[in-house]
């Protein structure tokens, strides 16, 4: 326990406050970059399928 007068602070409560924070910040901001990746990635296939469909078709 740190004390600076009549003012405490009790480093376990101090810890837990700052972990919950990080994860109440953190679960959302990692959902969206996982999301925002994840479809980029799915335009990134549906735009190579497309070419090689066209690149098949030329060929025939």
């Amino acid at each position: 326990m740190l004390d600076f007068g009549a003012v405490g602070f009790e480093w376990g409560a101090l810890i837990i406050g700052l972990i919950t924070t990080l994860v109440f910040i953190g679960v959302p901001v990692g959902l969206i970059i996982f999301f925002a990746v994840r479809s980029g990635l799915r335009r990134k296939i549906k735009e190579l399928e497309q070419r090689i469909e066209r690149l098949e078709r030329e060929r025939s």
